[in-house]
């Protein structure tokens, strides 16, 4: 079978267009933007009062090179860490812009146990982020799940 000048030339076109766009599709993705987000905390190891995790550390989203975006971070303030079982704690989701392409969410965050035992570790890692979803970051004593409502 022989081309033709007129299919060689239509295939080259189709070709190029199938090219430019995956390009644009791989450029909206990367593109900068809002990222709409909640955080659940989880630490099954709790036994006070009310069960609940005193967490303080840092989750972020980061961008293939390692530019970060953080989207929670508390400092260890001992007895004084609050009690937080999902971040925000009112509202349904928070908003930050990323202004780099989002490739992984990251956590690292502890549980305070102040005068009881040793601090869990709730989280301490990365995962891959494929789009709108829910990433659960593990650590030895628990979890960080990280909702992604827009990114």
């Amino acid at each position: 079978m022989r081309f033709t000048s007129t299919g060689r030339l239509a295939a080259v076109a189709s070709t190029a267009l199938l090219l430019l766009g995956g390009a644009a599709t791989s450029a909206q993705a990367a593109a900068p933007g809002p990222v709409l987000y909640s955080i659940d905390f989880s630490n099954p190891q709790e036994q006070d009062d009310n069960n609940l995790p005193e967490p303080y550390g840092r989750v972020w989203l980061q961008a293939p090179w390692g530019q970060q975006t953080a989207l929670w971070e508390h400092p260890d303030v001992g007895l004084n860490t609050p009690t937080l079982p999902r971040y925000p704690d009112a509202a349904p989701y928070e908003i930050r812009f990323a202004d780099h392409p989002v490739t992984e969410v990251c956590a690292v965050v502890n549980e305070d146990d102040t005068g009881i035992n040793d601090d869990d570790v709730l989280a301490a890692g990365c995962v891959p982020v494929h789009g709108p979803g829910s990433y659960t970051v593990s650590g030895d004593d628990g979890s960080v799940t990280v909702n992604l409502y827009d990114v």
